[in-house]
């Protein structure tokens, strides 16, 4: 919960400096905007951690696309209210979409990776038995059991239709989001002993530097399109000394399940407080 209450302190900051820009002195806007990059990254590190923890993946994509088009109505209603025009959508398009790349990786990497497991019969001593004695079960190390043409083909394409998707919506991040998500995603499932902290803190530094680098010369260099990924956006690479921190980071990996209310909170605040500040810039206008 620890790094829930960060997050979205951090992005309610981020929006006051987004949405009260021209009542705000430049230093105190920049200010704004900086701490505001520590806010996605943790928000992504939860729906990867979510996608591994899910016990119904297709029901949780559902939860965050139904959030993201409520969401999309009240904000793009208060930005009315507030007479900002902005383009694209929310950014929870962007995580189920992140869901989608993702699951179609899955597909890809684990439906031809069939085994066959080598079951014997033990005697009451422990000794092995007759070797004719023995039992054969297929198994899928990543329970996925598909004809391998079939789980790479759909995996491709899950994976190919998530980033058109965000690319078409405009969704906040666009694939630098998608991709920040399956960082996360990467990095869990290569330290499947997530208690230590030092090693997944070290992969996620090594990865979020490079994500960010790659992003940042791909936008200004090479697509020469600078508005896609600004330099602001290079401290967000902080947020994963937050999320592996001794603290907050065992908190999020061996807490408790939390109720109801705690676990969808940040589904109604992320409108909502976005309604607020549109409603706020109304009236003093």
């Amino acid at each position: 919960m620890l790094l829930k209450i960060i997050a979205a302190i951090t992005m309610l900051i981020d929006h006051v400096g987004y949405y009260f820009y021209p009542w705000l002195p430049d230093e105190v806007y920049i200010t704004f905007r900086s701490i505001g990059r520590l806010a996605f990254p943790i928000f992504a590190y939860f729906i990867a951690l979510g996608y591994r923890r899910s016990g119904h993946l297709g029901r949780y994509f559902l939860r965050l696309l139904s959030s993201a088009i409520i969401s999309e109505v009240i904000i793009r209603w208060g930005n009315e209210l507030a007479g900002i025009n902005t383009p694209g959508t929310n950014i929870l398009f962007t995580f189920a979409a992140a869901l989608g790349f993702i699951s179609g990786w899955t597909l890809l990497t684990n439906s031809w990776r069939d085994r066959v497991a080598k079951l014997e019969l033990l005697t009451d001593t422990g000794s092995k038995n007759d070797d004719r004695n023995f039992y054969q079960v297929k198994f899928n190390p990543g329970d996925v059991s598909l004809n391998p043409l079939l789980g790479i083909l759909l995996g491709i394409s899950s994976m190919l239709v998530s980033l058109v998707a965000v690319v078409y919506l405009k969704s906040d991040y666009g694939i630098y989001g998608v991709l920040t998500v399956f960082t996360f995603h990467l990095i869990l499932t290569r330290h499947k002993d997530e208690s230590d902290l030092s090693r997944l803190l070290n992969s996620a530094l090594v990865a979020a530097v490079l994500l960010n680098a790659a992003t940042l010369v791909t936008y200004h260099y090479i697509l020469n399109m600078p508005q896609g990924y600004s330099y602001l956006q290079l401290l967000s690479i902080l947020s994963v000394f937050i999320i592996f921190s001794e603290k907050a980071g065992r908190q999020a990996l061996f807490g408790s399940k939390p109720v109801a209310w705690k676990r969808y909170s940040l589904y109604v605040f992320y409108p909502l407080h976005i309604f607020i500040l549109c409603l706020i810039i109304y009236l003093i206008r």
